[in-house]
């Protein structure tokens, strides 16, 4: 399948682009909503605060006024028969307030505790309906994978960044343990051995590391791999890293390929297929994956409430192929893609500006701005944009 504009000129990402602006769509009316919430509930409790604040800063102060007008209306008088008088309506006085102040006080620790409950359901929900989008669906994200192996199983992460905007995911294995045999197939690589029974020569013989541990390895989109590989006793270890046809290879901390004897018996094509293999791998073995956080500038974009704005970095994306299919198309009121099948069948697949404006506007000020990111609004003009995305 192949994605083209009107103008049969190819997109920059081989997706369903239509598809994938129609999930944003609907990801964004349903997250700006929850965020709001969010945002809506830290007011409440702010001025609640303020309020109980407020009282009980009133209170010491009306304490501390009577006691220095009270003292100040005996002085005055001077007589020796108010004084006990005075002390009374003043103890009086201190003890009551005492009682309001630790009513209030109590009443600010229920606040206190009960709120943080409160948006922390919102930031569930959140990240819950992210999840099936980030992954996927943010274009032009440089993305890692990382996988560890040991007693409890294979666990693995994924991150994402772009224009500082960074999401993790937690994976989940369908298998306890990882070879290299299961990864890359059969692997073999060189060391120095002594033979001979008379004399002892060193001779260079290759080991089958085909039932050796992954450990760990880290993938990345520009292709470049480490590989941690350990035997099941774990006394020996390998590694591997590097790309683009160029790899190194570590036996413990010595490395192989700086002997120039034995890089000649390292079978490179093998290497270079390593990640492709774990592209493979991933896609076949993950049985989980879960959204563990979403980062705007190193910052928690959840709890600090900046989802919209992680929102407008991903619109940023997407607008620059909707001016295109804007720029591209017969249509200027609608963003149309073709899709080409192998046999050369086309199909088109349409979404009209008004509509996206229509959806986005339903959700607010916030809708409003992202569809002026989008280019959908009526007051953002046709026209060629850089392209942002890899």
């Amino acid at each position: 399948m192949k994605y083209v504009y009107q103008d049969s000129t190819e997109l920059p990402v081989q997706l369903d682009f239509i598809e994938d602006l129609k999930t944003f769509l609907d990801i964004t009316s349903r997250v700006i909503p929850l965020e709001n919430s969010i945002i809506e509930i830290k007011c409440r409790r702010k001025e609640a605060f303020q309020e109980l604040k407020n009282r009980i800063e009133g209170m010491n102060y009306f304490e501390e006024r009577l006691e220095i007008l009270v003292r100040r209306l005996v002085n005055e008088i001077d007589i020796e028969d108010v004084v006990p008088c005075a002390n009374v309506a003043l103890q009086t006085c201190s003890e009551d307030l005492r009682k309001k102040r630790e009513a209030l006080e109590t009443e600010w620790a229920k606040i206190d505790n009960r709120t943080p409950n409160e948006y922390k359901i919102f930031e569930g929900k959140i990240l819950e309906v992210l999840s099936s989008f980030l992954i996927s669906g943010v274009y032009g994200a440089e993305k890692r994978f990382k996988l560890s192996s040991g007693a409890n199983g294979i666990s693995g992460e994924i991150e994402g960044w772009v224009s500082g905007l960074q999401y993790h995911y937690d994976l989940g294995f369908k298998e306890e343990n990882l070879t290299v045999e299961k990864l890359v197939g059969n692997l073999s690589l060189p060391g120095w051995t002594r033979t001979g029974i008379l004399r002892k020569e060193e001779k260079i013989k290759l080991q089958d590391i085909s039932e050796f541990l992954v450990s760990f390895l880290e993938y990345d989109t520009q292709k470049n791999v480490r590989i941690i590989l350990e035997n099941k006793k774990a006394n020996r270890k390998f590694r591997i890293e590097g790309g683009e046809h160029r790899y190194f290879v570590y036996e413990d901390d010595k490395e192989i390929t700086a002997d120039k004897a034995l890089e000649a018996f390292i079978d490179i094509e093998s290497l270079s297929k390593i990640p492709e293999k774990i592209q493979a791998y991933f896609m076949e073995n993950v049985h989980t994956y879960t959204l563990s956080k979403v980062l705007l500038d190193e910052e928690d974009a959840v709890s600090t409430n900046q989802i919209f704005d992680c929102l407008k970095v991903i619109a940023e994306q997407y607008g620059v192929i909707v001016q295109e299919c804007l720029v591209k198309g017969h249509n200027k009121e609608e963003i149309t893609i073709k899709m080409e099948e192998a046999d050369g069948t086309r199909t088109e697949k349409y979404i009209s500006r008004a509509e996206i404006y229509v959806q986005l506007a339903e959700i607010g000020s916030e809708g409003i701005e992202i569809a002026g990111i989008l280019g959908v609004d009526s007051r953002t003009s046709i026209k060629n944009r850089k392209y942002l995305i890899v």
